[in-house]
């Protein structure tokens, strides 16, 4: 039986210098702060695989972070953005420079005039890897759209939506190395429901930053009877897929995803029935900003270890 899915509660940006990001994500994006999490010290978690310099993977701690929860016109009806800073272990690595490396590889964001958030971008100084572009999103539409680097190098992609009045959060890119083996695991484990696919064959690589044609094939996911976040997920063809997703979670970079549910320990037992690597719910205090004493969250890895969160609802105060 698959995860019984709430709602996507959030995707998590891991940056070195949080004002500096916190500006980017609010002045070119459109993003609102909408709640701050600055937790005391408190013990470490199973969070990421251990790989890197100062595992989180070592439960013995401790860790902090800061962070802002970024909300776009929804509030918290939508999703957010949790834009954070490591503060114990410092942030390590960068993103990935590459756009078919597996994992989290880009955030995408509706905007209502895709020659002004270019011209935004562009005059604050940030890189842009193309002007706006059109690019084959199913067989009957194309959609014209950038990708900014954000301060860390992070990919945004600001798609064209003339329809919408302000800044949507629209889908998060989650890149696979088998297509069918990770489109039936989201389906199997997390319930999501495919709402369309596509392969244009070969198109422009410019949009991307790339010389010459590229190659995929995407699948979009949405949690069941739910249209306000998805998941595109993509396997590149040309160039191939490389990489791994990132080991820490104190990596710079787009590093998980976070999905709402109502009993995380069942829904930790069905992952274990189904075979999903994953440690047992931890309790993590969240901060005195935040009007709860703190939440059960659990994380584990897809088929390529990238990185998914579940959170069982809090108990406001």
């Amino acid at each position: 039986m698959a995860i019984p899915i709430q709602s996507v509660m959030h995707v998590n940006v891991n940056c070195s210098d949080l004002e500096r990001s916190l500006a980017f994500y609010r002045d070119i994006v459109g993003l609102t702060p909408a709640a701050h999490t600055n937790p005391l010290p408190q013990k470490g978690f199973p969070m990421g695989a251990g790989a890197e310099e100062e595992p989180l993977a070592n439960a013995a701690g401790p860790v902090q972070w800061d962070a802002w929860m970024l909300q776009d016109v929804r509030g918290f009806a939508g999703p957010s953005v949790d834009l954070l800073r490591w503060q114990i272990p410092s942030p390590v690595g960068h993103p990935y420079t590459d756009p078919s490396h597996l994992g989290f590889a880009r955030l995408g964001v509706l905007v209502p005039d895709i020659e002004s958030a270019h011209r935004k971008a562009s005059e604050a100084g940030y890189r842009c890897l193309s002007p706006p572009g059109q690019v084959p999103v199913d067989p009957d539409r194309e959609a014209r759209l950038f990708v900014v680097l954000d301060p860390d190098g992070i990919r945004i992609e600001l798609i064209e939506q003339a329809a919408m009045t302000s800044p949507q959060l629209m889908f998060v890119d989650v890149n696979c190395s088998d297509h069918a083996r990770s489109l039936e695991w989201y389906e199997r484990v997390l319930g999501l429901e495919v709402r369309g696919r596509w392969g244009p064959g070969s198109v422009r690589g410019d949009v991307n930053g790339i010389e010459g044609d590229v190659e995929w094939e995407v699948a979009y996911l949405f949690p069941p009877g739910q249209e306000a976040f998805g998941i595109d997920l993509v396997q590149w063809h040309r160039p191939a897929p490389i990489g791994r997703p990132y080991a820490n979670a104190n990596h710079l970079g787009l590093y998980r995803m976070a999905f709402m549910v109502e009993d995380i320990r069942s829904c930790h037992d069905e992952l274990l029935r189904q075979g999903v690597e994953c440690p047992a719910p931890i309790w993590l205090d969240m901060g005195p900003d935040i009007p709860i004493d703190g939440l059960f969250a659990l994380f584990f890895p897809d088929p390529d270890g990238t990185c998914i969160e579940l959170i069982e609802s809090p108990k406001l105060g």
